[in-house]
């Protein structure tokens, strides 16, 4: 099977653990990848995906790579490492047991990073003991509460005995050829590194999809952060040597002189390093799931999955007033917003404008904890950014009668505290202090109207903007 002229395209296989997505590849799968299906050793020994795992298959045109991710809660971050590299995505559910939660966990995932093409796999129908029409519409009815309505590609399968793979072959190339992928060929080279492993008499070879740019033989690629770098000796398109290779391939390459051993995946092949930036401190524009319900606290730690690494950071949301970064609570009724990102470490990432995925999984498996993606507005510098953070102050009204005024007590604890506080706005009802009475703190203070009634006791705020720079945790 010659693969060289064939428009590729990723396609990523999702859904919850024993709904068969390895199966489904299977089935669907005429060529495996060095990192086919389910290679990894512990993938055979538990029975379960446990590693991304890559497959492909012709359509007319077409060469499709299946990328296989794993389905168990604890694995989410090797799933959510997937999105970077698909172009559309199959969600696979269990007919018998219907949307369970890591397959609301993956949709929300899928959904984050604006994947909108998906084709639904409803597979296991041979166990299936009621209505098959009945199940297709229930499934309609759970992904009328999601972005991708009721309205998307649903087709029965079973993987066990093969039923139903014709209908869906001919439903993924409809989905296919409606996609408008822009592979982009000049510039930098970008490849994110998914396996690498070393065959005795050939040297290093380091497998991934190229993202952007071109590779030839003989070119030099440096493997970053690491700092190591070879040259290509060969390539491999599914085991097809090619003498180059384009955005959109996924390709295995055979590298002279690089050593593999500080390899890790989060690592980039590459033509030019300054393409590349290390950073620990990030400016986002986050858009967050209205399904996710915790709030996010300022100073909340987070889980970032950027390219094919996952890192633990601490988020700091904030509204801006007046220039100035003003520290937030976000609930699920915020829909988007700013802030800082702190991660506990430096991380490599590409300049220009990325999208990265935001989890909490520190959270039970139980519930959603995809917090949503955010851009990179821009890398901070070193210094920590400047914040503000309102201190509320409560007073209370003591006597509101007296022929200088209104009195109010609490604010302040000193005669010098209270000529501080002189001219400070107040929360309505009232306006803002207007002088010192006495030498104890109280002091007078200004109502926005006379014909609000008031009465001793009452309570005054006065509510302060105060700077401070952020401290790592």
């Amino acid at each position: 099977m010659e693969l060289r002229e064939h428009i590729p395209i990723h396609i990523g296989l999702f859904g919850h653990i024993d709904s068969g997505k390895t199966a489904v590849a299977a089935v669907l799968s005429e060529i495996i990848s060095t990192a086919g299906i389910d290679a990894h050793p512990q993938s055979k020994e538990r029975g379960i995906t446990i590693d991304l795992g890559f497959t492909g298959f012709t359509l007319d045109d077409y060469l499709i790579t299946l990328v296989d991710s794993p389905g168990h809660a604890d694995l989410i971050k090797i799933s959510a490492s997937s999105v970077e590299i698909i172009d559309c995505a199959l969600i696979v559910i269990d007919v018998n047991k219907g949307p369970q939660i890591q397959t609301g966990e993956h949709l929300i995932l899928i959904e984050s990073l604006d994947l909108r093409k998906i084709i639904v796999i409803l597979n296991k129908i041979d166990l299936l003991k009621g209505n098959l029409e009945q199940e297709i519409e229930k499934t309609r009815n759970f992904f009328k509460s999601t972005s991708f309505g009721p309205n998307i590609p649903i087709y029965p399968v079973s993987s066990i005995n093969k039923l139903g793979f014709k209908e869906l072959k001919i439903g993924i190339f409809d989905v296919v050829k409606s996609l408008k992928v822009k592979r982009v060929y000049d510039g930098d080279l970008i490849i994110p590194i998914d396996h690498y492993f070393s065959i005795k008499g050939r040297g290093a070879i380091i497998t991934g999809t190229i993202l952007k740019g071109k590779l030839s033989i003989n070119q030099k690629l440096d493997v970053i952060p690491i700092n190591t770098s070879g040259r290509v000796k060969s390539i491999q398109v599914f085991r097809q040597n090619v003498n180059s290779a384009k955005a959109g391939d996924r390709v295995g390459i055979n590298v002279k002189n690089l050593d593999i051993k500080n390899i890790y995946r989060g690592c980039y092949a590459t033509d030019n390093p300054e393409a590349f930036i290390n950073c620990e401190l990030l400016e986002l524009k986050v858009k967050n799931n209205k399904l996710f319900k915790p709030e996010t606290r300022f100073g909340t730690q987070v889980h970032v999955t950027m390219g094919m690494r996952t890192t633990a950071g601490n988020i700091y949301p904030y509204h801006e007033f007046d220039g100035k970064r003003i520290q937030k609570t976000v609930s699920s009724k915020d829909i988007g917003f700013k802030a800082v990102l702190w991660l506990k470490d430096k991380v490599l990432i590409r300049k220009g404008k990325i999208l990265i995925l935001i989890s909490r999984l520190d959270l039970p498996p139980t519930t959603l904890r995809i917090l949503g993606a955010a851009e990179v507005v821009k890398v901070l510098d070193d210094e920590p950014p400047l914040f503000y953070k309102y201190k509320v102050k409560t007073g209370r009204i003591k006597n509101h009668e007296h022929s200088q005024g209104i009195i109010c007590t609490g604010l302040a604890q000193s005669d010098t505290g209270a000529k501080k506080i002189i001219g400070k706005r107040l929360e309505p009802p009232f306006k803002r202090v207007l002088r010192t009475f006495g030498t104890k703190g109280a002091v007078i203070i200004e109502i926005e109207s006379k014909d609000i009634k008031i009465q001793k006791g009452n309570k005054v705020k006065l509510k302060e903007l105060r700077s401070f720079h952020l401290k790592k945790i």
